[in-house]
Order: structure tokens, then C-alpha cells, then sequence
């Protein structure tokens, strides 16, 4: 009897660890790009997150501004390329409308949230503008990235900036936690820096959002784990 209870005290703590490991690979890890240029949906579900994509009141009614939507622009129904501007200094470049977005976790578990900003490499250009070409063939150097968090207000003093050509694999934040039930806003800006010369002129700058989340495990199957 005493044997028999040390094994199915064995195979329980077998099945739970099984479980635990399970549940972690089943939600480890997932992605989805989603173009500026392209996306329609205001809301987009990826696995246990919910991202919104603010141009009203519906992400947060405390805004009073809503973004660009970055490197293009609607007009007459058509999506055409959009500029980027060149700003004397960080300051001045961060005063001009941010790209927001909110992202929710509905899951059960807390996740760690990382975000890339990849280029994207097959828009074409519209007809008009069909002498317009990437940017980061020549000026990749000077192309700026911010991104802060903005869950009350659009947050303009503590905006992590980096220069697109040093991004180590596109990311522009990472590890960020969003625990079961809670959600993040965050504003981006993109912008060029003042030595970015006069020859700029007819490039574009179009990018896609990638958002990866890693459940992050509880202590309970962090403990089942390691034993």
C-alpha cells in the first residue's frame, strides 16, 4: 500500500508537471504582422490578446489626439505613401501626432509582450507616386523610432527612441508584461533627424507592427517544473 501510494503520488506530480509544460508550449509564443498600410480592422484578436488600433474615443477618451497612420495615407478611398518629416530635435518631433495603440491580454495567464516595427519591404507604391522609393536604402541612419506608454495620457518624457538602422531585430520594446486582464497603451512616433539631408525628398517610409507574447508561468507550474 505505502508503495503504491508513493507512485501515484508520483504519477500526480507526472500529470501536473505534463500539464504545466503543456499549457506553456500550447501559449508560448505567438505573432501576427499587421501592415499600417493595410489593416482595416480597428480590433485584431491574436491568440489571448486583443489589439486596437485607436482613431477615436474607443481606445481611451482621455485622448484628444488620435494617430498618423504611418508611411501612408487614405485618399479617395486609396492608399498612397505618406511623408516622413525632419525635425530639428527629439522634442519637436514627439509634439506631432502619435500612431496608438492598446493591447489587452484576455487570457488566463500573464504574458510578455514584445513588439517590432518591420519594414515593409513589398508595398508598391501608387501610380503617382511610382518615382517614390524606401527610404532605408539611403537614410536609414536617420530614421528615429519612439514608443512610450500612454495608459493616461499621451506620455511625451519617457519615450525609449532608437535609430531604425540600430534596431536589433526590429525590436522596439520588449518585455513588457501585461498581466491576465489588464491591458497597455502605447504611443509611437517615427520621424527623421535634423541630418537627414534635402535629397529625402520622394522617399517613403512604410512599416508593419509584429506583436509576440510569451505566457509567462505561474509559481505553481514554475515549482512543478523544476521538481
Amino acid at each position: 500500500m505505502y508503495i503504491d501510494k508513493i507512485i501515484k503520488k508520483e504519477v500526480l506530480v507526472l500529470i501536473t508537471s505534463i500539464l504545466a509544460i503543456l499549457i506553456l508550449l500550447m501559449g508560448f509564443s505567438f505573432s501576427y504582422f499587421l501592415s499600417f498600410d493595410k489593416g482595416k480592422d480597428n480590433i485584431i484578436s491574436i491568440g489571448d490578446l486583443n489589439i486596437t488600433f485607436c482613431t477615436d474615443e474607443s481606445c481611451k477618451k482621455n485622448y484628444s489626439n488620435f494617430g498618423q497612420v504611418i508611411g501612408t495615407k487614405n485618399i479617395n478611398g486609396q492608399s498612397v505613401v505618406d511623408n516622413i518629416y525632419p525635425y530639428l530635435n527629439d522634442l519637436d518631433a514627439l509634439e506631432s501626432n502619435p500612431y496608438i495603440f492598446n493591447i489587452k491580454n484576455t487570457g488566463s495567464l500573464d504574458s510578455i509582450i514584445t513588439i517590432k516595427l518591420k519594414e515593409d519591404k513589398d508595398y508598391i507604391p501608387s501610380s503617382d507616386y511610382l518615382e517614390y522609393e524606401s527610404i532605408t536604402k539611403l537614410y536609414s541612419n536617420n530614421i528615429k523610432i519612439g514608443i512610450s506608454n500612454c495608459n493616461n495620457t499621451i506620455d511625451t518624457e519617457n519615450v525609449i527612441i532608437k535609430t531604425f538602422s540600430d534596431l536589433e531585430d526590429d525590436i522596439i520594446l520588449d518585455n513588457e508584461l501585461i498581466k491576465s486582464g489588464e491591458d497597455n497603451t502605447y504611443c509611437l512616433w517615427t520621424w527623421l533627424d535634423e541630418n537627414t539631408p534635402n535629397s529625402v525628398s520622394n522617399t517613403y517610409f512604410v512599416a508593419n507592427l509584429d506583436f509576440k507574447a510569451e505566457y509567462k508561468p505561474t509559481r505553481i507550474n514554475e515549482e512543478n517544473i523544476n521538481n
